[in-house]
């Protein structure tokens, strides 16, 4: 490990203020999951109820894969289960810029492979995983729900050895098919300066090896179609899919709504229709508030309490807000 190499949340704290961990009863933080980067780190919070084992949402943040960090004010949305009974793990992983693709799907694998093995010590349910991601985040959250313990997808070299396989996961305005998110969207630069829209999300960006997805990948996607398939979860879709909650935006001018689309149509044909569900905002763009607002975050745990509950969730509640600590100079 290069102790030297600097973590993701020294990089991007200034831009992207933190949540304040002192407003949870029980923490567990910066947890070294694995050993090959100083930014292969989880942090575990607890529910003011219940005693455990918890069941366990576990989040991956965005950030085109460039950015971000694990305790980023982005998710504190995805984090609001922690009122309600679950327990809250929130991964860091390499960036394109310390680790090419599949680094981070391997280091998505070790953090759920090390909670498994460690969750008599960590008080977590084992059987009852939920991961949870937004924009790149999303993209390892579904590729983690689909493949499961399929050993090509994984290095076991990583980390400990444990089933990596999930129950459940929510996958907000991602990719599912890469190609397709090379070539489709808008290519007007007003509309992607105006949106925040990231390179290789457009036509055109595609062309070269520093669009967003070649800077992950390192190559171009479009020459490679193959390999970039490898790299989408709409590949992966077998009957063993376990439960997925797809929600994007209509007007998301950064990763093409018919993503979603593509992934729910390509589940339903392998596992019939009700093993994924797609909730499309009309009219909302990437990063949607109306996606992020508590009747959303209401409506995605009364899906996970159907699943981990058989919907009677005994410590539902009103939803409690995320404190976020003030943004650093």
């Amino acid at each position: 490990m290069d102790k030297n190499f600097p973590t993701n949340r020294s990089i991007w704290i200034k831009n992207e203020p933190e949540i304040d961990v002192n407003q949870f009863s029980k923490v567990e933080l910066d947890i070294q999951y694995a050993e090959e980067s100083v930014n292969q780190i989880l942090d575990i919070w607890y529910p003011d109820q219940g005693e455990g084992p918890y069941p366990v949402v576990i989040v991956f943040h965005g950030g085109a894969f460039a950015a971000g960090h694990k305790r980023t004010h982005y998710i504190k949305s995805m984090c609001k289960p922690i009122s309600q009974g679950y327990a809250i793990a929130t991964v860091e992983y390499r960036l394109y810029s310390e680790a090419k693709w599949p680094a981070q799907l391997y280091d998505g694998k070790a953090a759920i492979r090390f909670l498994r093995a460690n969750a008599e010590k960590y008080n977590l349910d084992p059987n009852k995983f939920v991961v949870w991601g937004n924009s790149a985040g999303g993209n390892v959250t579904q590729l983690l729900a689909v493949t499961g313990d399929n050993m090509e997808m994984d290095d076991l070299s990583i980390g400990v050895e444990a089933s990596s396989k999930v129950q459940a996961a929510i996958a907000w305005y991602t990719t599912s098919e890469l190609m397709s998110a090379e070539q489709f969207g808008f290519d007007i630069a007003e509309k992607r300066n105006a949106t925040g829209a990231g390179k290789g999300m457009m036509p055109g960006d595609g062309k070269g090896n520093n669009s967003m997805f070649g800077e992950l990948l390192g190559y171009n996607p479009v020459l490679y179609p193959d390999r970039t398939m490898k790299a989408s979860p709409i590949t992966f879709v077998t009957e063993d899919c376990p439960p997925i909650l797809l929600q994007h935006g209509t007007n998301d001018m950064v990763i093409d709504p018919r993503q979603s689309i593509y992934m729910k149509d390509k589940i339903d044909e392998i596992c019939g229709e009700g093993r994924a569900q797609l909730d499309l905002f009309e009219g909302e763009p990437h990063g949607s508030q109306v996606i992020k607002a508590d009747e959303n975050i209401t409506h995605c745990i009364d899906w996970l309490d159907e699943i981990f509950w058989d919907g009677k969730n005994p410590y539902r509640g009103p939803l409690k807000d995320i404190v976020i600590l003030p943004q650093e100079n």
